[in-house]
C-alpha cells in the first residue's frame, strides 16, 4: 500500500472544483447549484466534501474551505477590482484570521479581539470591500493578494494592502 502525500489527499475531483469556482465567489447551495444544473443537496455534498480534504468540518467554515481551496491554487480566485481596498493592520489580522479559522473562538484569538466583535468587524470588511459576503471576502483578498502563499500570516503588510491588484 502506498501513503498518499498531505497534496494528493487535497485533490479535488473535477465536480467538486466547480463548486469550489461557485464558493470562493460567495455563491449560496441555492445559488451554486442551479448556476450548475445540479441539486442544493448535491451542491452542499461537494461543499461538505471539500470541507473534509482539508480539515474543515464546521459548519460555520465555508470561509475557511474557500481559503484553503484557493491556497491550494487548484481554482482561481473571483474576478475583483482593480483598486484593493485600504484596510489597517488590524483589518488584515481579522481577515487572514476568518481565512484560517472557522470558530469564532479562534477567530477572535487570533485577531486579538473579543467573540462579541468578530461578526460586526467581518460584517464591516464585507461592506468595506464591497464583497457580497464572508466568503466572497476571501475570494476577493486571494484576487488581491491579501490572503495566500507566501504572505506574512503573523505581520500583514498595509502597505501592500493599498497598491492596486497586479502590482509589485
Amino acid at each position: 500500500m502506498t501513503i498518499q502525500s498531505a497534496e494528493a489527499l487535497t485533490q479535488l475531483t473535477p465536480a467538486e472544483k466547480r463548486v469550489a469556482e461557485r464558493l470562493v465567489a460567495g455563491a449560496s447551495n441555492i445559488q451554486g447549484a442551479r448556476e450548475l444544473g445540479m441539486s442544493t443537496g448535491t451542491f452542499a455534498s461537494h461543499v461538505a466534501s471539500i470541507g473534509r480534504k482539508f480539515q474543515i468540518t464546521s459548519r460555520s467554515g465555508r470561509p475557511a474551505r474557500a481559503h484553503a481551496v484557493l491556497d491550494s491554487e487548484q481554482v482561481a480566485p473571483p474576478p475583483a477590482p482593480a483598486i484593493v481596498p485600504q484596510l489597517t493592520a488590524a483589518d488584515l489580522r481579522l481577515l487572514r484570521a476568518y481565512a484560517n479559522y472557522p470558530e469564532t473562538p479562534d477567530i477572535a484569538r487570533a485577531a486579538g479581539i473579543t467573540q462579541a466583535e468578530v461578526r460586526p468587524q467581518i460584517k464591516k470588511l464585507v461592506a468595506e470591500t464591497g464583497a457580497d459576503n464572508e466568503t466572497h471576502l476571501i475570494g476577493l483578498a486571494h484576487a488581491w493578494n491579501l490572503l495566500g502563499k507566501g504572505r506574512n500570516e503573523t505581520n500583514p503588510s498595509v502597505e501592500t494592502a493599498s497598491k492596486p491588484a497586479g502590482t509589485a
